[in-house]
């Protein structure tokens, strides 16, 4: 599995950022599909799995595009279905792990499933860098409008429900 989880890292990290997010939007991330560029077809390759499809979307230099990204990474990477060795081996591959890390911990604070987060957080390795310019809770999340007075918004942790 290590030399075929290589190469399909490898094969990822050739795709364009535009083609990573076309997949993303045809995998369930629609809340994205304003960030992928006329002309480029979305259209899933399901050879690619999803875990490695939410770490590749986290790569990328401190900039407005590489923040949409890894929005949209945060929410493949949050399918409950996802393999979190998987998910750990691809990050550190692409040198992405901290901020998969920095995800989880905010997935641990707003989420219903943190037994998912908790899971993801032990294969990560510890790190606190980046975090001022990483997507914060905010980000991560849908939230309802004030429906009456006295009640709180509902709030819901974007994830896709990819089936393989």
């Amino acid at each position: 599995m290590a030399v075929e989880s290589a190469t399909l890292v490898q094969r990822t990290a050739d795709l364009t950022r535009d083609q990573l997010m076309s997949i993303a939007v045809a995998r369930g991330c629609r809340h994205y599909a304003p960030w992928v560029p006329a002309g480029v077809a979305v259209v899933d390759e399901p050879e690619i799995p999803h875990e490695v499809l939410g770490a590749a979307l986290l790569r990328g230099s401190a900039d407005a595009a590489t923040f949409q990204a890894i929005r949209c990474g945060a929410m493949v990477l949050s399918d409950l279905g996802n393999s979190v060795e998987l998910i750990a081996e691809a990050c550190r591959q692409f040198g992405v792990a901290h901020r998969a890390a920095h995800i989880a911990r905010l997935g641990m604070l707003a989420d219903n499933h943190p037994e998912y987060w908790q899971g993801l957080l032990r294969v990560l390795p510890f790190s606190s860098s980046e975090e001022s310019y990483l997507p914060g809770l905010s980000r991560l999340v849908s939230e309802s409008r004030f429906i009456a007075p006295g009640r709180s918004p509902v709030r819901t942790w974007l994830r896709t429900h990819y089936g393989r």
